[in-house]
């Protein structure tokens, strides 16, 4: 595997390019980042195909994808360009900045990495190669909601920095309303997927993973807890807030360690499902305390708590066999019902819309209480 390895270590300082998304934020010119993930995903699709069509070898996988990612960077320095000309100055200063916020975040990620991989490992030491493979078959929705949760979440550090030099207050609503939204929105698609989870893993991958879909009944929660740890790390991070990481990674990986050890044996990947939750859980709640520690509390309790009492309706409503009725109806019945109930209490608020709206008479943004 060295070779294979090697190749994707080169890949790693074009996954770096990501830093471009940022910048076509603060120079409002959001639509640049989507001609360029656009370019990214066609070229990795036609590289794909290319490599199944004429020589199925996993290196020319690995190329396939170091190669749009080299195209990705190629296509986001150009459009930046047409908006900065980068300056290629050292900047002392700069730099240690930089590093001030990256050290502690870098570091903390080789743990939480560690933490995730952790599980694959235990499992095929203590288990088996299908213990391996179901929980694979099931982690793979997480690492796609942890790139889809990057790709929203990255072009908001900007815009975060530039209120918290203008008014804390202004993080703290905006905090407010996305963790709101976010929760009216996934809260029931995750119920959604809990419900339909052996469908959905029998349409992916076939009815020979089909014990992925007890796995996947967990680690959808994992999926959505995601978007919170990566919008509050955002938030962190624009305040400056990030040298707790240092701890925090490392005690997620000890954490994932001890219990896999424990879960394993007797639950198999189960128990890893239920590990990779718990460490979830950890990283977010640590972070948010962070985030209220510096900014204030941004939960509206309130409304925190008439979501939740919503979607424990819509998920008793599609769990209980009191009345016999056919689930996708009921599914699309409940979930009618679910965002009527979340417009009529108004629980969605009318400000939404305008997130990202400065006042720029005030330099801060107005919003209802």
């Amino acid at each position: 595997l060295f070779l294979l390895l090697l190749l994707g270590s080169v890949a790693i300082p074009f996954l770096a390019s990501r830093f471009f998304e940022p910048v076509f934020q603060v120079f409002k010119r959001p639509w640049d980042s989507t001609t360029a993930s656009l370019v990214y995903g066609f070229s990795h699709l036609i590289f794909v195909f290319l490599a199944f069509k004429f020589q199925s070898k996993l290196i020319i996988f690995v190329l396939a994808y170091l190669s749009a990612n080299l195209i990705y960077s190629i296509m986001a320095f150009y459009l930046s360009y047409r908006s900065v000309k980068p300056v290629f100055k050292i900047e002392s200063s700069v730099i240690k900045n930089i590093l001030d916020l990256a050290a502690p975040l870098g570091i903390s990620s080789i743990f939480i990495t560690i933490s995730n991989r952790i599980s694959i490992l235990m499992l095929a030491w203590m288990k088996s190669d299908y213990a391996v493979g179901i929980y694979s078959a099931a982690y793979k929705f997480v690492e796609i909601s942890s790139f889809l949760a990057a790709m929203v979440t990255a072009p908001l550090i900007p815009i975060f920095a530039e209120k918290a030099k203008a008014h804390k207050e202004s993080i703290r609503n905006i905090s407010s309303i996305v963790f709101e939204s976010i929760a009216i929105v996934l809260l029931p698609l995750g119920i959604i997927c809990t419900v339909f989870s052996q469908e959905i893993i029998t349409l992916i991958y076939g009815n020979k993973l089909l014990p992925s879909a007890e796995v996947f009944k967990i680690l959808i929660w994992v999926c959505i807890i995601i978007f919170y740890s990566l919008l509050i790390a955002s938030i962190v991070i624009s305040i400056g807030v990030v040298r707790f990481a240092y701890w925090l990674g490392a005690a997620a990986a000890v954490l994932s360690t001890v219990l896999n050890y424990l879960l394993i044996p007797k639950f198999s990947y189960i128990g890893s499902a239920w590990t990779a939750l718990i460490c979830e859980i950890l990283l977010v709640g640590v972070t948010i305390y962070y985030g209220i520690r510096h900014l204030g509390n941004f939960f509206r309790w309130k409304i925190w708590f008439m979501t939740i009492v919503l979607n424990l309706l819509l998920y008793i409503s599609l769990n209980q066999k009191i009345i016999d009725f056919n689930i996708y109806a009921k599914s699309l019945i409940g979930l009618l019902f679910y965002f009527f109930c979340t417009w009529k209490f108004e629980i969605i608020r009318a400000d939404v819309l305008g997130l990202f709206k400065l006042n720029r008479n005030k330099n801060t943004i107005t919003f209802k209480n």
